[in-house]
């Protein structure tokens, strides 16, 4: 029996290294392992480092995406699969030894149809935009107590580098093409629809590693929020509720100084800039406390800054998803 590992890249130099490595030190005693990097054409070092590692071990195979997209690498990679079993992971991680075998081994016991690690955030680079950026997607204030950086052991409603039957992957349809973010949240959902179950577990453990510096960070937030509208568009059921607070908090403070400066207007009061003040301050209240209960695991006094990140952070995503719906909008006009 073969179980596959698809993974998609595209100018990943700095990380894919250390990626192939965690991969090839997997210890697994039930399975054959193939490893597909599923490649967008690169432009920088990737291939080549790639194509060094597949001509010492004949299970590491390059694989071209030439549309460059996450969910064709996923597609090609479900198609060039010689398992009956594939493991979905990214190269922006590290697993440990034993991260495929124990999931093999809870996807048995379970009887679910995908099982992950615990998801474990840390940082590749030292430097202090890299370690701020690593405690914004600690906090499950920054990153919602639904993240799965912070999700906890059980049955779930999403899986982040799962192993999966691969059967179920094709019978659901493959990864929607149409989506360059969030492809896992519907791909999950249609799962949850067929009738399967996901599964986290703790007795394994992968290191994410987040974006690495604070203007990186930002553009994963805007990103990530803007294909949460789309998302929602496209499968409702695959966004949940969490998704959406930061567009809650863009849209209060976008539309309370408009509404603000016609009350005084209309009646020389200011209760909408006084909301307006509220809403500002409850947030970095609540990223002073955040960061103080992060201080408890970590104490670093560079950490004063994290309520300001944590606010760029969460309204960066709202914009986003203002940004997604308004040209969803535009589209349908």
């Amino acid at each position: 029996m073969i179980l596959t590992i698809i993974c998609p890249t595209f100018n990943e130099e700095k990380y894919i290294e250390y990626t192939l490595e965690s991969f090839l030190r997997q210890q697994y005693h039930s399975f054959e392992l193939e490893i597909l990097i599923c490649d967008g054409m690169s432009t920088d070092d990737t291939r080549n480092i790639v194509t060094t590692f597949a001509a010492k071990h004949p299970n590491v195979k390059l694989v071209d995406n030439p549309k460059r997209k996450t969910p064709f690498a996923f597609n090609i990679g479900l198609k060039e699969a010689k398992g009956e079993y594939v493991a979905i992971l990214g190269a922006h991680s590290e697993y440990d030894k034993d991260y495929l075998q124990v999931c093999f081994d809870e996807l048995l016991r379970t009887g679910a149809i995908g099982v992950s690690g615990r998801v474990i955030t840390k940082s590749a680079f030292h430097g202090f935009q890299a370690k701020m950026c690593e405690w914004v997607m600690l906090s499950s204030f920054g990153v919602s107590g639904n993240s799965f950086r912070v999700m906890k052991e059980g049955f779930v409603h999403s899986v982040n580098f799962p192993v999966f039957k691969k059967q179920a992957l094709i019978d659901a349809g493959g990864y929607d093409e149409t989506m360059e973010r969030n492809q896992d949240n519907d791909m999950n959902q249609r799962l949850l629809d067929a009738g399967h179950k996901l599964y986290c577990t703790w007795k394994t453990k992968c290191f994410y590693r987040p974006p690495s510096n604070i203007k990186k960070l930002l553009q994963y937030a805007y990103r990530g929020g803007f294909w949460n509208a789309k998302s929602f568009i496209v499968h409702r059921r695959s966004m949940r509720w969490h998704h959406f607070i930061p567009f809650v908090f863009v849209a209060a403070l976008l539309s309370l100084p408009v509404l603000g400066l016609a009350e005084y207007l209309l009646f020389h009061s200011f209760y909408c800039w006084m909301g307006f003040s509220v809403i500002i301050i409850l947030h970095l209240c609540a990223g002073l406390l955040a960061t103080a209960q992060s201080m408890k695991y970590e104490n670093d006094p560079q950490k004063i800054l994290m309520p300001f990140v944590f606010f760029a952070f969460h309204f960066k995503y709202g914009w986003g998803t203002f940004k997604g719906f308004l040209q969803a909008g535009k589209q349908n006009k």
